[in-house]
């Protein structure tokens, strides 16, 4: 008989003797158990085990020498060639925006192989500015507090204006995430916020020409905040 049907039938023997006595569901301490204490003690503790509980009801926050820990820090063998002004990673892929108007990008999974990439910028004016990386890796968007817009697909070797973002600041994206089941070359719509609390529609793409100068996707205002403040974060429900 297993440990669970033994414990089924103690119970059903507690039931039954505590109906007898007027108190349902009760065993005077008196009473004899159908139930060995080891077998319940094995009980207890096999149930605990599996639920992770120790027998005196507290949980074990402890990690086993087996396990892996959620994540971890390490050093790597990368010296920056500048000072870093903005990065971001996504899907394996970390861009670091450095000084000098350049772009690093970098395959994680292939370290050794560092793309460089030009910004189209006076080096001397770009001291901080915004970036965001698409969830499959390949798109970027670099916006400065100046209101100059840069797009980047991946391959590029430098990094396009974009022609119709003008004058605003880009301080979040809210990123599309049916672009993933796609497969082709686009982020789909994406809204995105500003610094004066406007939200617009756009949709990022490469096109079909790469060595053009410059991008002209369109962006499209769709909602403002009733005070002007700053849009700090943005999501997108699929």
């Amino acid at each position: 008989m297993s440990l669970l049907e033994d414990f089924a039938e103690y119970e059903s023997a507690s039931r039954r003797h505590g109906s007898g006595s007027g108190n349902v569901g009760r065993v005077p301490a008196a009473a004899p158990s159908s139930f060995p204490s080891t077998r319940q003690s094995e009980f207890v503790a096999s149930a605990a085990d599996a639920l992770g509980v120790d027998v005196d009801g507290y949980i074990t926050t402890t990690l086993d020498a087996e396990d892996a820990p959620i994540f971890s820090l390490d050093t790597v063998q990368f010296q920056v060639p500048n000072k870093i002004i903005s990065l971001a990673v996504s899907n394996d892929v970390l861009v670091l925006i450095i000084e000098g108007a350049k772009v690093l990008r970098i395959k994680l999974q292939e370290a050794h192989n560092i793309l460089e990439v030009d910004i189209p910028i006076n080096p001397a004016s770009l001291r901080a500015c915004n970036v965001f990386l698409d969830p499959t890796g390949r798109h970027l968007l670099l916006s400065t507090p100046q209101g100059e817009n840069f797009y980047h697909f991946e391959g590029w070797d430098q990094m396009k204006p974009l022609a119709k973002f003008k004058s605003m600041e880009v301080t979040a994206i809210a990123w599309n995430g049916t672009a993933w089941l796609t497969g082709k070359s686009s982020t789909k719509t994406v809204l995105f916020g500003t610094h004066d609390g406007k939200i617009y529609e756009t949709e990022l793409r490469p096109g079909n020409d790469a060595k053009s100068k410059r991008c002209d996707i369109p962006a499209k205002l769709v909602a403002e905040l009733p005070v002007r403040e700053r849009v700090t974060g943005m999501f997108m429900e699929a």
